[in-house]
């Protein structure tokens, strides 16, 4: 499900303490970025999964997420999942929504980035799921990572 825009302050917050916290980004400018991911079927997009009325899981599909590779698009991005909820499929299915949404928009091909936190076990779950590593670079806080693709034909 996309995410409606009373869920935008969740995923936010998701957001900041996952990746942004460490980094001293102002909470403000992720809300509204999340809020944006509402508004409409454009990109960027967030999908929520629920369990009930509860949301337990986010993804969303973007453009231009790895400022030093803008020649490629669309990216794969905030991929989370709450604690309790992971190891039970959430996130593939997350993936697979992405992978659908970017296939619908014509797209051949969809990539993403490894995160700091534990890139070896995010790695090892991509290519799992068919993902190939295509390269590295630097993220947006100047540090080493890899690309990874998938196919979307």
């Amino acid at each position: 499900m996309q995410i409606r825009p009373e869920l935008a302050p969740i995923m936010a917050y998701w957001a900041y303490l996952e990746w942004y916290q460490e980094r001293s980004m102002d909470f403000g400018l992720i809300l509204k970025a999340f809020i944006e991911r509402a508004k409409d079927d454009s990109l960027p997009q967030c999908f929520v999964a629920m369990e009930g009325s509860l949301p337990v899981g986010m993804v969303t599909l973007k453009l231009d997420d790895l400022w030093s590779r803008k020649e490629l698009n669309p990216w794969l991005s905030s991929l989370f999942i709450t604690p309790g909820n992971r190891n039970k499929g959430t996130g593939h299915a997350l993936v697979r929504v992405v992978i659908a949404r970017a296939r619908d928009l014509g797209y051949p091909f969809l990539y993403l980035f490894l995160g700091q936190k534990d890139p070896e076990r995010l790695e090892g779950y991509y290519r799992k799921r068919g993902w190939e590593v295509i390269g590295t670079d630097v993220d947006n806080d100047g540090l080493e990572t890899k690309i990874l693709g998938f196919n979307l034909r």
